[in-house]
């Protein structure tokens, strides 16, 4: 008997999403498409008050969605299994501004062994996701999902290519990791390889010329391009002890503060044969005086002070660096606890991300 459906003109592992801005002020998904094994979950959105003098988005975008919309980027069996292929689109038009974030670590599964039970001589099947962007003026995105958790023997390949209109005001905030593997099983960077590329172009719709006139048409420049391949063997013996790699991206007005943020505690960090200044002076009974409420300055290096020996006690090593204005962190650890207890740490005093994108930005991290 005929099936009464028309076939589906989608590919496996296919995912479309086009965010607009309807009048008044409200994000709708003109397009939401996905077909298996790729899932995507619409979840409770973050509304926000921009009545509020402290809000980046108040002063730099004041025509603004009345709130985020949440999008889970979600798998069947939350992973992929050897072989799988992940296309996804992504489309924010002007003013708007979209979280993505996962459930869990994307699990890349290790190919099953041949029925007789012999070993083949064919490497695995090479498992892949493709992630498209591009973000219109004004408008913002949040990319946070979990680490990636890669099994023994896999084989996974991630591109991730951002297109943002810088000039315009557009923003992007992207945290890439992966971690050693399943580490209750003893696994420690086993499988045969993992690589991953993040591109960002700068997509501006005009330009001046050598003669400071302006030009019309759509300019396309490469802001950055960041590399990691983890390759065996010998890979546990050349990563230091450490067991999960990770990269934050931010760029664009929305972002600004965070990424000065990051820069300012990077230059604060000890540095070696550095006196430390911030060392309080016990003799000096002003400091130790309980009767007087300590400053917010204070307040900051003492939080300063418990960050930094949580990331010795943790193995956290971190990295800052400016990339034609978009700002790179480079960060590892010994396991991926101790990197989300910083990332949490980071993310919650400096307040950013959940004030304009809300706590479910933070839902790797919780």
């Amino acid at each position: 008997m005929p099936s009464p459906f028309s076939p589906s003109t989608s590919s496996p592992g296919t995912g479309i999403v086009k965010l607009a801005l309807r009048p008044p002020d409200q994000p709708v998904f003109e397009i939401l498409s996905f077909s298996y094994p790729l899932k995507l979950v619409v979840s409770a959105p973050h509304n926000f008050p921009y009545s509020s003098s402290n809000s980046v988005a108040s002063i730099t975008n004041p025509l603004h969605p009345s709130y985020v919309p949440l999008l889970f980027l979600l798998t069947y069996g939350g992973g992929l299994v050897s072989g799988d292929q992940i296309y996804l689109s992504i489309l924010l038009e002007p003013t708007t501004r979209l979280t993505i974030a996962s459930q869990g670590s994307t699990k890349i599964f290790k190919p099953s062994l041949p029925q007789d039970g012999s070993c083949s001589a064919q490497p695995p099947l090479l498992t892949r996701q493709d992630i498209r962007v591009e973000i219109a003026a004004r408008a913002a995105l949040w990319l946070g999902p979990d680490p990636c958790q890669p099994f023994a023997l896999s084989r996974y390949a991630q591109t991730q290519i951002f297109e943002v209109d810088i000039k315009g005001g557009g923003s992007l905030g992207l945290v890439d990791w992966v971690s050693e593997g399943r580490s209750a099983r003893g696994e420690r960077w086993e499988f045969e390889g993992w690589r991953g590329r993040n591109e960002v172009w700068d997509v501006s719709s005009s330009t001046n010329d050598e003669n400071g006139k302006e030009k019309r048409g759509t300019i396309k420049r490469l802001v950055l391009r960041d590399n990691l391949i983890l390759s065996a063997p010998g890979l546990p013996s050349r990563v230091d002890d450490l067991g999960i790699f990770g990269t934050i991206i931010l760029i664009g007005p929305l972002l600004s503060s965070l990424a000065t943020f990051f820069t300012n505690e990077f230059k604060a960090l000890p540095r070696i044969g550095a006196r430390d200044w911030n060392a309080h002076n016990d003799s000096n009974p002003a400091v130790q005086s309980s009767e007087r409420a300590p400053t917010e300055l204070e307040r900051r290096e003492e939080w300063r002070k418990q960050r930094q020996e949580r990331e010795k006690k943790d193995g956290v090593l971190w990295t800052v660096a400016n990339v034609r204005g978009a700002v790179i962190v480079k960060f590892g650890a010994r396991e991926v606890e101790g990197a989300k207890v910083w990332f949490r740490e980071m993310m919650r005093q400096e307040g950013t991300v959940e004030r304009e994108f809300g706590s479910g930005a933070l839902t790797s991290v919780r």
